[in-house]
């Protein structure tokens, strides 16, 4: 995403919102990129990369809430607003816009990465119950003395 220009004579006010979309959009790159490493890591089955992609996802998430609320705190009091030029605040509005439709692409993705963890914790859940009960089926027909359920075994013991 590209930045705001820093124009020379600016008010404080549009460099104020020209820095918060740029730090919007830096921290929109930064999960970004640890969206396609989550997502590889999911693909590849990599738990502890996973686990590690949240845990640096986690600050990020809270550093772009905060600035999202300042963003919307200064967009939404009309005296910052009237402040800045025709030019500057369209594209910041511009920006931010980008940054929402960026955003709801990264849930999109998340969720779909979440579906995908989901069927592979059941898929491996399925697994071990499928091995649980293979293993009492031979346990209930072993010679051992040791059996748990000796009253499924054949009548020659």
């Amino acid at each position: 995403m590209t930045k705001i220009s820093k124009k020379t004579g600016a008010t404080p006010h549009e460099s104020r919102l020209a820095f918060l979309v740029d730090e919007a959009s830096m921290l929109m790159d930064q999960l970004n990129s640890l969206s396609e490493t989550q997502r590889e890591s999911v693909n590849t089955g990599d738990v502890e990369q996973i686990v590690q992609v949240v845990q640096a996802r986690e600050p990020v998430v809270r550093h772009i809430v905060r600035v999202g609320q300042e963003i919307g705190a200064f967009i939404e009091n009309p005296e910052m607003i009237s402040k800045l030029s025709d030019s500057d605040r369209d594209e910041a509005l511009k920006r931010i816009s980008a940054i929402e439709h960026a955003m709801k692409r990264l849930r999109e993705r998340d969720a779909q990465d979440q579906s995908l963890m989901e069927q592979a914790r059941d898929g491996l859940a399925n697994q071990l119950s499928g091995m649980g009960a293979g293993q009492s089926a031979l346990r209930a027909y072993s010679t051992r003395t040791t059996t748990p359920n000796p009253i499924l075994q054949d009548r020659k013991g």
